[in-house]
């Protein structure tokens, strides 16, 4: 890859969540905005992690029952036994089942650099920082167009 830097092909207008952001808006937000994740950032702005649609369908799909989530009993007079009954997941925080480790990069990175950490990685998409701050994500498509422009 040539020498081209991270600041020309990240895209500086990321879909962030807050940790207290709920399964089901961040699905919402996710699908509205077409893409596949979003970094998670604290009200500085400082990443704290990453979530993506397959972690959201994934927790989606875990049927829970209240038995399982610590509720065995209605607050009703009768106290009914709910135990089996499914609970609605959807309400959950995001900050529950994020990737809580963040890789990222800064804008002067290199091309190929940013390239090699998503390999190594196994990952799909580099936060951009600076000063610890979220400026920006480059994803494993932004890097492909180097790749077709030296193709």
């Amino acid at each position: 890859m040539p020498s081209r830097r991270v600041s020309e092909l990240m895209n500086p207008n990321v879909v962030c969540v807050s940790p207290e952001t709920t399964v089901a808006e961040a699905q919402k937000l996710l699908s509205a905005r077409r893409v596949s994740g979003a970094p998670v950032v604290d009200a500085d702005g400082q990443p704290v992690g990453v979530v993506s649609q397959s972690d959201l369908v994934r927790h989606q799909a875990r049927r829970m029952t209240a038995g399982e989530s610590g509720r065995f009993y209605s607050d009703m007079e009768e106290f009914q036994d709910i135990a089996d009954l499914p609970v609605d997941r959807s309400d959950t925080p995001v900050r529950e089942l994020m990737t809580a480790h963040v890789y990222s990069v800064t804008r002067d990175t290199g091309a190929a650099t940013a390239a090699s950490i998503m390999r190594e990685r196994r990952i799909h998409r580099l936060l951009v920082t600076d000063r610890g701050r979220l400026v920006g994500v480059i994803s494993a498509l932004d890097l492909l167009v180097v790749v077709i422009e030296n193709g």
